[in-house]
């Protein structure tokens, strides 16, 4: 829980001219969507729908932003990992990527099965990992068809933790995702996105409408890259970024009224010199501390997806800076969800190791979020008068006892020995602490399993998707 008040970077004047930026470019510009049950259902509301291209009046903009709740509750496998999403509460994703990274050689490679299996223990055993999505860790899978991925991510996720996760979609891989999570019993957090600039094609529109008959929440995300897919300026993308998200929103309250959503920002330069999107970048943070601001104007919980990824490609002194001083930013803005655990550059590698080192960034964060207590006991006045000055030491008092764990972070696999202590303990890394952390929740960590009966009607499902996609020359 949040005890520190929200960072705010805008004033009242600049929100509300992002805000009729906004609604101003929704009903002048528009937005392409090649769906047509889409299509009629907001003609039917009042939507100026030409061919493919969708104007939305302001008061239906207002009308779908009035009805998402500030805060939305997710049933997990486990009912003590079930998430309330919303309000001051801050909660960490595991982060993804296309493949698994060498350490030594720095190298990377598709992850096998049994490394997405042990992945997603690691991510069950660190207190600071709430969620996991949809292509977490790895999306490259050896001996995995690509259209099979996801399914495998979600399968492995309900074996080996009992969290929330996320469902992704693509080749209609979200029906078999859906039914895994209805076997289960458990909610997911549906994933819907944009095509930047200001575009929604047939997959994502049919994946909306299959997540709503589902009655899961939606996590809506918005990734212009600025310059690129989106207006070079800050203000400019959030316009743009604000259009697609309310956009999605829409589409999602007039299918199912009062529906969950958490906002998700994903936004960053363009790096002019290179052409590569600029991971780590402060201008992502400013992009994602405006967004939470504006969001919280209409009371609509959010996502923060930038801080996940550095453009560093090794666990090294830039991809700490980059991780650490935007999930700082982030939090700081009262984001109610942030990316962090695991990947390292872009959304291309993940390692486990990194995920153990992030979980004392997440640690510092929140208790630095958590603030301290400042009353009678806390002041020590009579302590302080008791000790007084040199010789006293507060070291074997009460007090002390009391209060030193919750008032210090105490991080796992930091280096805070000596220096002679150091030289004589080897000189460890923090990295070579955090692969002895991971070896030791792989020989200890336990995950509850999943009834006999449940686990082989997913099975029979995953043969199904295999059926299904053979069918159709995938496999």
């Amino acid at each position: 829980m949040r005890k520190t008040r929200p960072l705010e970077i805008l004033t009242d004047e600049q929100v509300e001219a992002i805000h009729e930026g906004t609604l101003e470019a929704l009903e002048n510009t528009g937005i392409n969507i090649f769906h047509d049950r889409a299509l009629k259902l907001l003609r039917d509301s009042g939507c100026d729908v030409t061919e493919n291209r969708v104007r939305f009046p302001s008061s239906l903009v207002e009308e779908c932003l009035r009805k998402v709740p500030s805060s939305f509750r997710m049933k997990a496998r486990n009912h003590e990992d079930d998430l309330r999403i919303g309000s001051n509460r801050l909660h960490f994703m595991y982060g993804a990527a296309m493949r698994i990274v060498d350490l030594e050689t720095w190298e990377t490679r598709p992850a096998t099965l049994k490394e997405l299996d042990d992945a997603t223990r690691i991510a069950d055993a660190l207190d600071t990992v709430h969620i996991i999505p949809d292509t977490a860790p790895y999306m490259e899978l050896v001996g995995v068809p690509p259209v099979m991925a996801y399914i495998m991510d979600i399968v492995s996720h309900l074996r080996n933790s009992t969290k929330i996760t996320v469902s992704g979609y693509q080749s209609d891989c979200e029906t078999f995702q859906i039914r895994i999570a209805k076997t289960v019993g458990v909610d997911m957090l549906a994933f819907i996105g944009a095509a930047a600039p200001l575009t929604f094609h047939q997959d994502s529109c049919e994946a909306l409408f299959r997540y709503a008959a589902a009655g899961f929440p939606f996590m809506v995300v918005a990734s212009d890259v600025m310059g690129g897919t989106g207006p070079a300026t800050i203000a400019g993308s959030l316009v743009s970024t604000n259009a697609e998200i309310i956009g999605t929103l829409i589409l999602i309250q007039l299918t199912r009224p009062g529906t969950g959503i958490l906002a998700s920002d994903y936004t960053m330069p363009l790096d002019m010199r290179t052409g590569h999107p600029c991971f780590g970048d402060v201008g992502a943070s400013l992009h994602t501390v405006a967004f939470t601001q504006i969001m919280r104007k209409y009371g609509i919980p959010t996502f923060a997806n930038s801080p996940g990824f550095a453009s560093s490609k090794k666990i090294d002194f830039q991809a700490a800076y980059e991780r650490s001083m935007s999930t700082l930013a982030a939090a700081l803005a009262g984001v109610n969800v942030i990316v962090l655990h695991g990947s390292i550059y872009g959304e291309y590698t993940f390692h486990p190791v990194q995920a153990v080192l992030d979980d004392d960034i997440a640690n510092w964060v929140g208790r630095l979020l958590q603030g301290f207590e400042v009353d009678d006991e806390t002041l020590a006045l009579n302590l302080i008068d008791e000790v007084g000055p040199i010789p006293g030491s507060y070291l074997g008092k009460p007090h002390t006892r009391k209060w030193w764990k919750s008032q210090q972070f105490i991080p796992q696999v930091a280096d805070r020995l000596t220096y002679p202590e150091w030289i004589r303990e080897g000189k460890k890394s923090a990295i070579e602490y955090a692969q002895a952390r991971m070896d030791e929740i792989l020989r200890t960590h336990h995950v509850p399993p999943i009834p006999r009966d449940q686990d082989q009607q997913i099975e029979a499902i995953v043969k199904e998707a295999e059926k299904h996609y053979a069918e159709r020359g995938l496999l």
